[in-house]
């Protein structure tokens, strides 16, 4: 476990390092600030307070989590085979499985930081110009953000471990960014209905993007307007219910979290540094 913590605290130091993580910080911020002064003008701020805030993160949260935790772990090993590092580490007494886990913990606990850090300073933010209303909300979407960054992290240690340089994991990360959050929903759509009119294609659909359904799990805890929600969280929701549906989004994003860094550690196992 020491030479496993020592990679966690390695990780996690370069991780703070990373320009990214400041940057997503950053941005939350600026974001909220914009967001609150727009409230401000527009009245009626107390009313909906951190609700209408949440809604207003939601969009950008899907798009820069993502991004950010794909981005820091495709580099995660493929960075490490780039330096010529990775076979000091693996020489020393530390098997594969501790090293992938290591530098996951790393990683995950420093992009959870960053999460916290962001809503932490859009809250305070928020709080200055209006009344401290719906904070259960804005408090379940931070914990939803660190879920899928969690899930997304997994992904890209899986296509670190896959590639053999930093620059193809880094590429591959953001093909896969591209079409789990911008291409998804129309693609995943067709593709279900050309194989199957029944409503288990699109079922499977839904469970098959952990983004997607982070994304349906915020709107269900903000609005259940079928509409809202979208062609396949409107049929899960009608034909689940809102609990059940909850439910099987909450088990899907624990698989993408536990299955990707399952198969890379049995992956990175049988490879040669």
């Amino acid at each position: 476990m020491r030479p496993m913590y020592a990679i966690l605290r390695k990780e996690l130091r370069d991780a703070v390092q990373s320009r990214w993580l400041v940057a997503f910080a950053v941005t939350f911020a600026l974001v909220a600030l914009m967001l609150s002064l727009v409230q401000g003008r527009g009245g009626d701020i107390g009313s909906q307070g951190f609700n209408r805030t949440t809604a207003g993160l939601i969009n950008l949260c899907l798009l820069l989590v993502p991004l950010l935790s794909l981005v820091l772990g495709a580099g995660a090993v493929a960075g490490e085979r780039d330096r010529g590092t990775l076979v000091a580490l693996l020489s020393q007494p530390i098997s594969a499985a501790e090293l992938l886990l290591g530098k996951y913990i790393g990683l995950a606990i420093a992009v959870w930081g960053a999460i916290a850090l962001g809503f932490g300073a859009a809250g305070l933010l928020v709080a200055l110009i209006s009344p401290l209303t719906d904070i259960g909300h804005y408090a379940l979407f931070i914990v939803l953000s660190a879920a899928l960054s969690s899930a997304m992290l997994s992904i890209g240690m899986l296509i670190s471990v896959l590639s053999d340089g930093r620059l193809k994991a880094l590429s591959a990360a953001i093909l896969v960014w591209f079409v789990l959050v911008l291409f998804y929903d129309l693609g995943a759509i067709g593709l279900a209905l050309s194989i199957s009119s029944s409503g288990r294609t699109l079922l499977v659909a839904v469970l098959g993007n952990p983004v997607e359904s982070v994304r349906l799990l915020a709107i269900m805890s903000l609005e259940r307007d079928l509409q809202i929600l979208g062609p396949l969280g409107s049929y899960m929701v009608d034909q689940l219910g809102t609990a059940t549906s909850a439910g099987l989004l909450i088990a899907a994003i624990a698989v993408w979290t536990v299955a990707p860094l399952a198969v890379a550690i049995r992956v990175f196992g049988s490879q040669d540094a």
